[in-house]
């Protein structure tokens, strides 16, 4: 219960030069500080602690010829060890940015996780399954705002050309997952499981984002 008591008596007098007084107003609430659309810097630490309050996701990472060495990340918050083998490309990764579109599907959001080139090395993508609540929190936590992508056209000659490529190989791997963080008393642990759950709408979305983005697409049912 608060302390504060109105008491008519004690208010202050109505000014002079205004015929009617006013009341007085509070100053305004300052502002809180605008997220920006520049990559910001990733900190895996803090990014940990909020990637398993999003439930299922769609991860992609693009393949290397040779299996990332980077499989822990050592910053100002601590030691984090990357146990699932899709995560392991973040070792390489120093910055995010946000982005959002709207789709034949509907609106699209994801992360794209850059190296030193600011090269895309990974990407991760909101699902119907995901907690939405806390995606907008993350990003808040985060100052991560999104960019808004133009919509992409259809093209038949650039739809022939990915078909083509996907029958060759994808330079992307596509995976359902949601994030799993272990803490110990000097490191924290980021792992990743296939969803317990997951809609049909999931699933659609997931195949759908998984075309256009050229990514092969793993089965839920394999971790790994």
């Amino acid at each position: 219960m608060s302390d504060h008591h109105d008491d008519w008596n004690a208010l202050p007098p109505d000014p002079v030069d205004e015929p009617f007084g006013r009341w007085s107003e509070a100053p305004a609430p300052q502002a809180a500080p605008a997220a920006s659309t520049d990559p910001v810097v990733l900190d895996l630490p803090r990014l940990a602690e909020w990637l398993p309050r999003l439930g299922a996701v769609l991860w992609l990472e693009r393949r290397e010829r040779r299996p990332s060495p980077l499989r822990a990340l050592i910053g100002a918050r601590g030691i984090v060890l990357l146990e699932h083998p899709a995560l392991a490309v973040l070792g390489r990764c120093r910055s995010i940015t946000a982005h959002t579109a709207v789709t034949p599907h509907g609106p699209r959001e994801w992360l794209s996780f850059r190296d030193a080139r600011d090269e895309v090395r990974a990407k991760l993508f909101l699902l119907p399954d995901t907690d939405y609540l806390a995606w907008d929190e993350m990003a808040a936590a985060t100052r991560l705002a999104p960019a808004c992508e133009e919509p992409t056209r259809w093209h038949a000659h650039a739809a022939f050309l990915r078909g083509a490529l996907a029958r060759l190989g994808s330079a992307w791997r596509a995976r359902v997952l949601r994030f799993e963080l272990g803490r110990l008393p000097w490191l924290r642990t980021l792992d990743a499981q296939p969803p317990l759950r997951l809609s049909l709408l999931g699933l659609e979305l997931s195949r759908a984002i998984a075309r256009s983005e050229g990514a092969e697409l793993v089965s839920p049912l394999h971790s790994a």
